[in-house]
């Protein structure tokens, strides 16, 4: 084994991150497949293809952020991690992996990088990548998609609020912090889109697009969770089964908030499915969760969007006559980008569900006092 698999496995990273996956997205991709241990071959090939492409003095920001999260990139040096060495017998010494292992797991990992289709672009690809990624003062290197729409303080006081709804036992609760989180980035976004207009600014500069990397078990389901909160907040969301993500196309504010009641949502759907099979072992089955996710899904997208309407209304009620135009070619933006990235999206047959997860689903959802009550004025943190 030696030289040929190193060399395969690194000329095969090489052509996924060319053909439009990106590190994180691989790694995701392995472990899905595999599992994490293996999943950092991966990872070690990544390093070695970052240090051949010279990634901390060429690469754009998001892609360093991705090494960094990958622990393959120092932000504080600005140097790459690893990378020097063979990937198989680094990762083999670092895992502990006993040699007889060795040459069928990274044979296992080549035919699968093999297998994987092309994806559409969303940054540019290694090759696309300037001789140097710094600006013109020499900072930071430069992004791909526009940055600063979504203020840090407004940020962390939804976090925040999110975080309240995730650790408190009362439905009502957890719904009203969500509600309040969902009522101040609607208003941040209206605020937005009004300040580019005032200043002329184009629309389309603000759009981004953003992969969303979705777990097992059940990550179909948890995927038609995600865009029943995206289409809410006005960003449309593709689902790639095969990579394990969803690509997410909008603006930055709503992308991000999109992203953060994602993760919340998800947290406290996991949480009324337990607390809906307690007693009652029957209900322990897949088809059951599967169907408690959608349905708990579909009953909060229909408050929040509640939410969401309302605070448009109150907006409204600002900025007058002129709101709704501006709203109106944000929409036709976020579209416009949609049908550039995914000229050929295949709209999949909606599949039937265990009627018991359904009503469960639906009625964990529907207790839930969304948008009243004292948590919202309590939860607010200022």
């Amino acid at each position: 084994m030696g030289t040929d698999i190193n060399t395969a496995l690194v000329d095969i990273v090489d052509r996924a991150l060319e053909a439009g996956w990106q590190p994180i997205d691989l790694v995701h991709a392995t472990k899905r497949r595999f599992s994490q241990r293996t999943s950092r071959l991966v990872v070690a090939c990544i390093a070695v293809h970052s240090r051949r492409q010279s990634a901390a003095e060429r690469a754009p920001a998001d892609w360093l952020d991705q090494l960094h999260t990958l622990g393959v990139y120092h932000r504080a040096r600005g140097t790459i991690v690893g990378g020097a060495a063979d990937p198989v017998p680094t990762w083999a010494r670092h895992e502990k992996v006993h040699p007889d292992d060795v040459a069928p797991t990274a044979g296992d990992v080549l035919v699968f990088l093999r297998s994987l289709r092309h994806l559409q672009q969303i940054g540019p690809l290694p090759s696309q990548w300037p001789a140097s990624n710094k600006g013109a003062g020499g900072g930071r290197p430069t992004a791909t998609t526009p940055q600063g729409e979504v203020e840090p303080k407004l940020l962390n006081r939804v976090r925040a609020l999110l975080a309240k709804a995730e650790s408190t036992a009362f439905e009502a609760e957890a719904e009203a912090f969500t509600a309040k989180a969902q009522q101040l980035m609607t208003q941040h976004s209206i605020d937005v889109a009004m300040l580019a207009a005032s200043t002329a600014l184009g629309a389309r500069r603000g759009v981004v697009v953003r992969r969303v990397h979705v777990d097992d078990p059940y990550a179909g389901e948890k995927s038609v969770f995600l865009a029943a909160i995206a289409r809410v907040n006005g960003v449309r969301c593709v689902w790639s089964p095969e990579a394990g993500f969803s690509t997410l196309i909008g603006f930055p504010v709503d992308v991000q908030l999109s992203d953060l009641l994602f993760t919340s949502l998800l947290v406290q759907a996991t949480r009324s499915s337990a607390e809906a099979t307690a007693h009652d072992r029957r209900l322990r089955t897949a088809a059951f969760r599967r169907a408690f996710m959608v349905a708990f899904a579909d009953r909060v997208a229909e408050r929040l969007d509640q939410s969401r309407r309302q605070a448009t209304v109150d907006a409204g009620q600002h900025y007058g006559e002129g709101m709704l135009p501006v709203l109106a070619k944000r929409e036709a933006e976020v579209d416009e980008v949609y049908r550039e990235v995914f000229p050929k999206v295949v709209t999949r047959k909606a599949r039937s569900y265990d009627a018991h997860g359904w009503h469960a689903g639906r009625a964990a959802g529907d207790r839930a006092d969304i948008g009243a009550g004292a948590a919202i004025a309590a939860g607010d943190p200022r």
